[in-house]
């Protein structure tokens, strides 16, 4: 939560742009507040951010913002901080710019038009509430004060600029993407359009699925195009899993890709064996929402899950191909850490057998990038044609005895990382689940 209050103790600050607004900006405030009041500005004001993140919590914290403009009307750090951060969070699920603007307008009231924070944190609320000209004509007396501290007064003018001359919707940012996710699993929930997790599993076969595959592709692309064509036919898998408080659900986040136009899907059988969870469902590349209606055939073994999509009419769809070969380079496009739609290259390190509870199966690691939220991604060849699919990592770290030697003792920590390794389920393994039509 960007409180205002922790960066009155700067005299200033650089200013990083993101995504539907700037950083917190910390310039000198010293009529503002002593530090003795501090804890409780942290303690209410957090209180207010806190509440708004729970599920439902708007009613309880706009509780509390009245509590702090009533019970708090001559606090001018409180006040501002609260403006601050229901300005600048973009973690927020929503925003009380009313609030926000009634809080700025109290704390310019009491500094009297002599303190360059609020004067910034009220010119931008003037602005994001619709009053541009106002607000701008604020910011600039802001910048008036700032003749003796030339940095903090770059900083301004640049934020200036952009109020005189606001640039173009960069779009969403990652976390509202993730939100907007989010809400749309649970309004798949609300709608009784979800099939749970425990119906899908319980119906589901490890007979192979027969499906109508596309014919692998032979012109080489460059990185751009192959990045424009795996993109339309990868998906963001999601789902609700129950968290560990009673009724309380997490986002879920991994990758697939289509391998069927009416809307049949490849992932892990880890992305979707999620026993109690309330919906699993796919977003695809143009943006809509569609629930998990089938899972048509898995192996648990070779963690592979064949997924069927409601309400698709038409999607592009990846070939598969055997044989990837040792040294052969190859792309995987997923969603690491949320970081959505993350392109990286490498080559196919090695194969291997693994064995497990006298089964065995053969994989390949890659020296492609990826990590959580990449589950379910495909690893692609140069034409376009998936070879293989990630499934997991697994990092190897020096042993004890190899780095410290004699020196071992208690306070040694256990190995330093040394590489990672990045593990692929063949396409020679889907090939055979999803037994394609002759």
């Amino acid at each position: 939560m960007p409180a205002r209050f922790h960066q009155h103790c700067l005299a200033t600050a650089l200013l990083a742009w993101s995504v539907g607004g700037f950083s917190a900006v910390a310039v000198a405030a010293p009529a503002v507040a002593d530090a003795e009041p501090a804890a409780e500005t942290t303690d209410l004001v957090d209180d207010y951010f806190t509440q708004l993140a729970e599920p439902d919590g708007a009613q309880a914290a706009a509780a509390v913002g009245a509590q702090i403009l009533r019970d708090h009307a001559d606090d001018a750090l409180m006040l501002d901080s609260l403006a601050w951060g229901i300005l600048t969070d973009d973690a927020l699920p929503q925003r009380d710019l009313p609030l926000a603007l009634r809080a700025a307008h109290k704390a310019y009231e009491i500094t009297a038009g002599d303190d360059v924070q609020v004067l910034e944190t009220c010119a931008r609320a003037l602005v994001m509430t619709g009053s541009r000209a106002e607000g701008i004509a604020m910011h600039r007396r802001a910048i008036d004060l700032c003749d003796d501290d030339p940095s903090t007064r770059l900083v301004l003018l640049e934020i200036l600029a952009e109020y005189e001359r606001p640039p173009a919707d960069p779009g969403p940012t990652d976390d509202e993407r993730l939100r907007r996710l989010e809400d749309g699993a649970r309004e798949i929930v609300t709608s009784g359009r979800a099939v749970p997790l425990d119906d899908l599993l319980s119906l589901a076969t490890i007979e192979p699925y027969r499906v109508e595959l596309t014919a692998p592709s032979d012109r080489p692309l460059s990185s751009e195009d192959l990045f424009e064509l795996v993109r339309k036919s990868v998906v963001v898998m999601v789902a609700l899993e129950p968290a560990a408080e009673e009724d309380r659900h997490d986002l879920s986040l991994a990758t697939g890709f289509v391998i069927n136009p009416a809307g049949i899907v490849v992932t892990n059988y880890h992305v979707v064996d999620l026993p109690g969870a309330p919906v699993l469902a796919a977003e695809t590349a143009d943006g809509v929402i569609h629930p998990v209606t089938e899972i048509l055939a898995v192996s648990p073994f070779a963690d592979i899950a064949i997924c069927r999509l409601g309400g698709v009419d038409r999607l592009p769809a990846l070939p598969l191909i055997a044989g990837a070969k040792p040294g052969q380079r190859l792309h995987a496009l997923s969603h690491p850490d949320g970081a959505l739609y993350s392109f990286t290259e490498g080559i196919l390190s090695r194969y291997f057998v693994h064995r497990a509870d006298g089964q065995a199966k053969t994989m390949f690691t890659t020296t492609v990038d990826f990590a959580v939220g990449s589950s379910g991604g495909p690893l692609v060849d140069d034409r376009g044609n998936v070879v293989g699919m990630v499934s997991s990592t697994l990092a190897v770290y020096a042993s004890d005895d190899a780095l410290h030697g004699d020196r071992r003792d208690e306070e040694a920590p256990p190995g330093d990382f040394q590489m990672g390794l990045n593990m692929c389920v063949p396409a020679a393994d889907i090939l055979r689940l999803v037994a394609p039509a002759r």
